[in-house]
């Protein structure tokens, strides 16, 4: 078995320590792999070692700068810092290599918001929403973003949309965050808190 299938399946798995100790042979085999610099960059930000994972992500890109994924990887990243303009900037790279790639139009709405560029962020959300509608994934960003404006309504609204997909989109741990806390004393979010399994 490769030692990249093999960090693939720690990484699949939650056993990110593995996964990154996978991934390093298959880098010390052959140090342009790309694929394992990716894998790497993945499992260092779930381990929230983000300052190593931004090195990956770099060092992945040296190897294909031409990757929508590796730049929403980066992207991921910065987000994670908190230098949202980067963080913007690589999502903005993927997109012009791959305008249709779903996951960077729905990264991009956080950092967005964080600048204060509403607009924006609701465009980013539409065009989510027109490349996948089924997807759960841009349902509870685009809750976040409506509380962020403090509108209640559609928070909820899209909180419920995501529930409705997959009920796992949302987890107790993502009710409870503070992008959240502007809608908290509304009643129709406490009735979704009480509500949800």
């Amino acid at each position: 078995m490769s030692y990249i299938i093999q960090g693939d399946g720690f990484l699949f798995a939650g056993r990110y320590s593995e996964a990154v100790d996978a991934y390093d042979k298959a880098i010390q085999i052959q140090p342009s792999n790309f694929e394992a610099w990716i894998g790497k960059g993945k499992a260092l930000r779930q381990l929230k070692k983000y300052e190593e994972a931004l090195d990956i992500y770099n060092k992945a890109i040296d190897i294909r700068s031409d990757d929508a994924n590796a730049w929403n990887g980066k992207g991921n990243t910065l987000n994670k810092l908190g230098r949202y303009q980067e963080a913007l900037d690589c999502y903005d790279k993927s997109i012009q290599i791959e305008p249709n790639y779903y996951d960077p139009w729905v990264n991009r709405i956080f950092p967005l918001d964080m600048l204060g560029r509403y607009e924006q962020a609701e465009a980013s959300i539409n065009k989510a929403i027109e490349l996948a509608p089924d997807k759960p994934q841009v349902y509870p960003n685009r809750a976040f973003h409506y509380a962020t404006l403090k509108n209640a309504d559609l928070a909820v609204e899209n909180l419920r949309q995501a529930i409705s997909l997959d009920p796992s989109s949302v987890s107790k741990d993502m009710l409870s965050s503070p992008f959240l806390d502007p809608i908290r004393d509304d009643e129709g979010f406490k009735q979704l808190i009480q509500e949800y399994p």
